[in-house]
């Protein structure tokens, strides 16, 4: 079987979350395993996509130390990343067209090669 590219969108859902609330990175590499199933992200991939996020202005991290634990790196949203999630979504919106096309298309074949 073909082996096809995964985590393509890994930015646009690490913004998607951030959007509801802050995060670490642990929390958001939960979430994407629990929300993602079919699309897996090793941490490795998770970090590289968080420094890009912060490089690129899209995202904030803090430092945060409670207690006698070790210290956090909490990750929020900025305004500039609220527009680029904005058009993650006109982007995955029509890729969505696009597949959908493809599945009714194949659908209506029953999947026959010619």
């Amino acid at each position: 079987m073909a082996k096809f590219q995964q985590g393509r969108h890994t930015a646009a859902f690490i913004l998607l979350f951030l959007q509801d609330t802050p995060a670490y990175g642990g929390q958001l590499l939960q979430r994407l395993d629990e929300e993602l199933p079919f699309n897996p992200i090793d941490s490795a991939s998770l970090y590289r996509t968080l420094k890009q996020l912060e490089a690129n202005g899209d995202i904030h991290s803090e430092w945060v130390q409670e207690g006698d634990d070790k210290p956090v790196k909490w990750y929020t949203i900025t305004a500039q990343g609220r527009q680029t999630l904005a058009l993650f979504h006109k982007d995955i919106r029509l890729r969505a067209q696009n597949l959908d096309f493809f599945l009714r298309t194949y659908q209506r074949t029953d999947g026959e090669t010619h």
